[in-house]
């Protein structure tokens, strides 16, 4: 089976497993299905060497990690109308999009709480009512939505 099917065996419910999908593929063609698969982070072979300890890190923080290059080409896809999710940011208040940001960012609640100068109870709060408006369920859904809908620091 290929990368993309072994990521969503491995992150299937129970697992608890977290994939970072580390290819010599271009992340044109892998990025976005690694990521509906499941995969925490995503690292082409040739950044591995600078980068694989930080991403394993992350990951391992509960954090998501994609390089800022993969990061821009989702941007790039969702300006192209490639995402189907921009119209859910237009829904979210200015705060909860803020806290949907700081937090997709890698930020947990009690530092999002600090940018915001807001208790993270009422961060939790933010994201709550995001999540339930936008219909996302985990952070990997956060990461996701901001990510395609370019609202990602």
């Amino acid at each position: 089976m290929d990368g993309v099917h072994a990521t969503r065996r491995i992150t299937e419910p129970g697992f608890g497993a977290k994939v970072l999908v580390v290819t010599i593929h271009d992340e044109d063609e892998y990025l976005v299905p690694a990521l509906n698969a499941g995969a925490a982070g995503f690292l082409n072979k040739s950044a591995a060497d600078t980068d694989l300890i930080g991403a394993v890190e992350a990951i391992a923080r509960g954090h998501s990690y994609l390089p800022r290059h993969a990061a821009a080409l989702l941007a790039r896809r969702k300006a192209q109308g490639a995402s189907s999710h921009k119209s859910g940011s237009e829904v979210l208040s200015s705060r909860e999009l803020t806290a949907i940001e700081l937090y997709a960012s890698g930020f947990s609640a009690k530092e999002t709480g600090k940018e915001m100068f807001l208790s993270p109870k009422t961060v939790e709060g933010y994201l709550a009512r995001a999540k339930a408006k936008l219909g996302l369920h985990t952070r990997r859904d956060i990461v996701r939505f901001a990510l395609e809908a370019g609202v990602r620091r």
